[in-house]
């Protein structure tokens, strides 16, 4: 295994932020939910919390750090084999880290399936994540796998627009489809905004910060650079998302959902150009972004996809623009300032976002598709239209 791969900025810094943007997202679900599915949110998220942690502690690390000599997976240190002898490989740090980025994309799945999904598909898709489906994804790109060691140049993905938001998008939509659509969504929509404004401010403000974890955590000396970048970006894209999706719509919820998850769009699109780009080069992105954060929202109402908290413009297809971003604004490798002669890694960029998204979207089909053919996994009618209730034993629905 390389001796650089779990080189973080401020792995201290990082892994707090991030732990703070996960409770960001359990409140950002929590006051989407209806009322009445608040308490089941709150079990389970922490549930799946607990589940990831050993997983990956068992299984995934090893699989996304553990020597990468086939370039495409880990194949060593299972169960924290070595961490205590090979400390100047920084694992502990690196799994702390790492497994907080996995949970946040779990996260970002479930704000896709709110209301929809059954107790038991919230605990079968976090193994699944966290045990294989991510932990390639991470061996390849992050783990000096075959996106960093067998292309010509090596992916540029520091901010997470492609492991992270990418992916997680993906898998969500996925998840949003196959699951279906809440009884009444389309029918009486003003029994499905936004519940609990306080909850959603508060959450929005704390996923900015996970956000912000992501990307300042493996800046490679350029934190500074890369928060101003990400800031900028947010801002114009969150003044541009507003403007366009309101343009004939004074709904309070919509305003939310732009001003708030618009920011977050913007730090997405730009997260993995933002260690090394210039700062009006972010703000000039941050207008494609707030263009790019309404199509996703306009594009799901149009398709008629339940997709509660808005994941597919929030995270997935600014994600995939901020993929291949990098190669063309990178300062130093980007076609834009280095000219095209510098076009590898805007092809290193292009592979490793393409592959990573059919990556997600297969497993997702594989995990839900299963689930659904079990029939575990929706929610009943009864429980749909009342609010989520926990049928395993132990519990009833007068608990």
């Amino acid at each position: 295994m390389s001796d650089h791969i779990c080189q973080l900025e401020d792995v201290s810094t990082g892994t707090i932020t991030v732990f703070l943007g996960l409770i960001g997202l359990t409140l950002i679900e929590y006051s989407v939910a209806r009322k009445a599915f608040g308490a089941h949110i709150l079990v389970k998220n922490f549930l799946q919390f607990s589940i990831a942690v050993v997983v990956y502690w068992l299984i995934g690390y090893a699989f996304s750090y553990g020597n990468t000599k086939s370039d495409f997976i880990g194949e060593e240190n299972f169960g924290s084999d070595k961490w205590l002898t090979d400390q100047k490989l920084n694992h502990g740090a690196c799994f702390s880290y790492s497994v907080l980025v996995g949970i946040f994309i779990i996260f970002i799945v479930n704000l896709a399936v709110i209301e929809k999904v059954s107790y038991i598909a919230y605990v079968v898709y976090p193994i699944c994540l966290l045990i294989w489906i991510w932990p390639v994804v991470v061996a390849w790109g992050w783990g000096n796998g075959w996106l960093s060691g067998i292309m010509d140049d090596d992916i540029i993905d520091n901010g997470g627009s492609i492991t992270v938001y990418t992916f997680a998008g993906a898998f969500g939509l996925v998840g949003a489809i196959v699951s279906g659509k809440r009884l009444g969504r389309y029918d009486e929509p003003k029994h499905f905004r936004i519940s609990s404004p306080e909850m959603y401010v508060i959450g929005a403000f704390l996923t900015i910060l996970g956000v912000l974890g992501i990307g300042y955590s493996q800046a490679s000396g350029h934190g500074g650079i890369a928060l101003a970048n990400m800031w900028i970006c947010g801002g114009v894209s969150s003044i541009v998302g507003l403007k366009l999706l309101t343009l004939f719509n004074k709904n309070l919820n919509d305003h939310y959902i732009a001003i708030y998850q618009g920011f977050i769009a913007g730090m997405v699109f730009i997260a993995s150009s933002a260690i090394n780009t210039r700062p009006w080069v972010s703000g000039l992105h941050g207008l494609m972004s707030g263009g790019v954060f309404w199509f996703g929202i306009m594009i799901v109402k149009w398709l008629k996809i339940d997709d509660p908290a808005n994941v597919t413009g929030t995270f997935l297809i600014p994600g995939i623009f901020g993929g291949v971003l990098p190669g063309f604004i990178d300062n130093d490798w980007g076609v834009y300032f280095a000219g095209w002669e510098s076009g590898q890694t805007l092809g290193t960029n292009v592979v490793g976002t393409c592959v990573i998204l059919c990556w997600s979207i297969f497993w997702a089909v594989v995990v839900f598709g299963a689930l659904w053919l079990l029939k575990i996994l929706k929610l009943g009618v009864d429980d749909s239209l009342e609010g989520a209730v926990i049928n395993q034993k132990g519990f009833s629905k007068n608990n």
